[in-house]
């Protein structure tokens, strides 16, 4: 099966799209050619790419799937309502005409009428055992995404003495991790389509997640807090403190983690495109 993955950018892609498309053995490029429609026997498109190659892609009678992720535009359509949100959606898929459309939570699935596949997580994460005592807080991500809580988070590490960290090269050295979206960066589209890799790599690291309610919490079930207020911040970092608690969390993780996985996730890819790819020939 001859795959073709078109998309462009940083961030989700070099994960939904580089990193997968190797492990799929598939041809993963940004501008392709007709060279590359003719070779394929599926065209998957990534993101907003969607829309930019379908014609092209359906010109070369090639069966086109959609992979949903991250399809709106970033801040801009944050706002938008449900019924919003939904009537967005399902005019990029009447532009599109996907054969299927992958979501990136069970919720964005149902939405499409599609499949849902899991964001992997990062390489190299595995759970590793708690610290006794606390002493780092990390957050993964774009710091504007936090907006006031950052200031909100500091403070509180600060009082415990304590670090806030964001972006940390390591997540083993971390304690507990946060996922927060604040102002223009939150919304109910962002709450139910965002895939949530910073619940998965929680889980491949082993270490509670303290975050705001998302489809991605809701569905992945990360061992953690959900938490909209400060005072709902302070009392989950306080319930998270003890050795025994986090420790819990690893035992619980090491049977988790693997589903999340490069390897895992890849097979489940595979086994939609193979599905695709038999009921094209019937």
């Amino acid at each position: 099966m001859n795959v073709l993955l078109v998309g462009n950018g940083k961030g989700s892609w070099d994960v939904r799209g580089r990193q997968l498309g190797a492990a799929l053995h598939a041809r993963v490029v940004s501008l392709p050619t007709d060279r590359d429609f003719d070779w394929a026997d599926l065209v998957v498109l990534v993101k907003r790419y969607g829309s930019s190659f379908a014609a092209q892609a359906h010109r070369h009678g090639k069966p086109v799937i959609w992979d949903a992720l991250d399809f709106w535009s970033q801040p801009a359509d944050h706002p938008l309502t449900e019924v919003q949100a939904l009537c967005l959606l399902r005019a990029h898929q009447t532009a599109i005409r996907p054969f299927m459309t992958i979501g990136a939570t069970e919720a964005m699935a149902a939405a499409c009428d599609g499949v849902y596949l899991p964001h992997q997580s990062w390489a190299g994460l595995t759970p590793t055992p708690a610290r006794p005592a606390v002493s780092l807080v990390g957050y993964q991500g774009n710091a504007l995404y936090l907006g006031r809580w950052r200031w909100v988070l500091e403070q509180a590490c600060a009082a415990r003495g304590w670090r806030f960290v964001i972006n940390p090269h390591d997540l083993s050295t971390v304690d507990l991790l946060v996922a927060f979206r604040d102002g223009p960066w939150d919304g109910w589209i962002c709450r139910e389509w965002k895939s949530g890799v910073k619940v998965v790599n929680a889980i491949a690291a082993g270490r509670p997640l303290i975050a705001q309610a998302s489809a991605a919490v809701r569905e992945l079930q990360p061992a953690g807090s959900v938490v909209e207020t400060d005072a709902e911040l302070l009392a989950a970092l306080e319930a998270w403190a003890p050795y025994e608690a986090r420790a819990q969390v690893v035992r619980h993780c090491e049977a988790q983690a693997p589903t999340y996985r490069l390897d895992a996730v890849a097979n489940r890819y595979r086994q939609i495109l193979l599905s695709v790819e038999q009921s094209c020939v019937a």
